[in-house]
């Protein structure tokens, strides 16, 4: 086993484990409640996976340059529900008093996942970009893919869009865009959202990377 090869495989493991802490969590919440209201977190904390799992096919296939990109181009399709976790953070106030502070630890357990998985993605992309690209071209494209998820985020949580409608109604995700752009100041929430959530997810991972490096 190579060390790249045994670096995901730990990797891997121990994601699984805190995935399974979290949906203990989850178990426990139904259990004492009888409420299966946040049973749809599984589902986002999937949609948070896919992009890791694409990234892993591209590297095994070591993919040729038209089928490298048409996979960067799903992959940052659906990169922005890594870190969309982190709204649901919305559905506390639906909570009880006595369920407010598990609802929290719930909530961003599933968040936090959802955040690792999204930037381990980014950091295997990374690699695969440099095997295309300069090291500047690259860091460049990294803070131009995280504020693209700021943007993301607003389109799933606000617009209510999913990663789905880019194929489903392309016309109607693609005139909400455009109506952004074209328009700015009319829009001027969608672009201070965008903002907030981009440079919230480049300082993070850039002190993730850091610390890294430091090792």
């Amino acid at each position: 086993m190579t060390h790249k090869t045994y670096k995901q495989t730990s990797f891997v493991k121990s994601f699984s484990i805190s995935v399974s802490f979290t949906l203990l969590l989850l178990m426990v919440r139904i259990t004492k409640t009888g409420s299966f209201f946040y049973l749809f977190l599984v589902w986002n904390l999937f949609l948070a996976c896919i992009p890791y799992v694409i990234t892993i096919l591209l590297a095994h296939f070591n993919s040729k340059r038209l089928l490298f990109w048409f996979g960067f181009f799903v992959w940052l399709v659906f990169l922005p529900n890594a870190p969309y976790i982190l709204t649901d953070i919305q559905h506390i106030r639906l909570s009880t008093l006595q369920s407010v502070w598990f609802d929290v630890l719930l909530i961003l357990s599933f968040a936090f996942n959802g955040m690792i998985i999204g930037f381990a993605s980014l950091q295997i992309m990374q690699k695969l970009l440099r095997e295309r690209l300069s090291k500047q071209t690259i860091n460049i494209i990294t803070y131009i893919i995280l504020f693209l998820c700021g943007f993301g985020i607003y389109l799933g949580r606000v617009l209510r869009w999913n990663s789905w409608d880019i194929i489903q109604n392309p016309a109607g995700i693609l005139s909400d865009i455009l109506k952004r752009i074209l328009f700015p100041i009319q829009h001027i929430n969608t672009w201070t959202f965008t903002v907030g959530f981009g440079g919230f997810l480049i300082i993070t991972y850039q002190l993730i990377q850091f610390y890294q490096e430091k090792r």
